[in-house]
């Protein structure tokens, strides 16, 4: 088994003990406008894929990235993936202290993440490939500054 080096230290209000659970913590934090909690599922050098091959990587950048998609309208009701945990089925392959979680919604919506394992045996997501991947409200402006449309 490979063991990967584990950077994923910070503290998360929420502690997933496996992949399954961090979809539905997603969509209950959505459900609550709570941005700490979102981004509390993911690592601190997680990154998330934002539209026209950008990304946001990092705490600081993956806030702003979903503080944006909340005051657009993006995520919520008839939102992107995890906004429904009752909507949502929810997989994950594990293989040592990695996983690959897939989400599907009743739309036929998929997202994928991949989760790593901390040091206290927790999980929280170190890349999220489809979440805001067509959400343009999420994209930096020229200035670096994320504008929501």
């Amino acid at each position: 088994m490979t063991t990967w080096p584990m950077t994923t230290t910070q503290p998360s209000p929420f502690v997933a003990t496996s992949p399954e659970q961090l979809e539905p913590a997603f969509a209950s934090a959505v459900a609550a406008g709570d941005l700490d909690a979102m981004v509390g599922l993911y690592a601190a050098d997680a990154v998330v894929s934002l539209p026209r091959g950008r990304e946001a990587a990092g705490h600081r950048a993956i806030r702003e990235a979903f503080a944006a998609a909340l005051a657009a309208g993006v995520l919520g009701a008839g939102g992107a993936c995890g906004e429904d945990a009752a909507a949502v089925s929810v997989r994950a392959l594990v293989t040592g202290d990695l996983a690959m979680t897939t989400s599907s919604r009743a739309d036929g919506t998929v997202c994928t993440q991949v989760a790593r394992r901390t040091a206290d045996g927790g999980w929280l997501w170190v890349r999220d490939g489809s979440r805001l991947r067509e959400a343009d409200a999420c994209l930096p402006s020229p200035s670096g500054d994320l504008v929501v449309a």
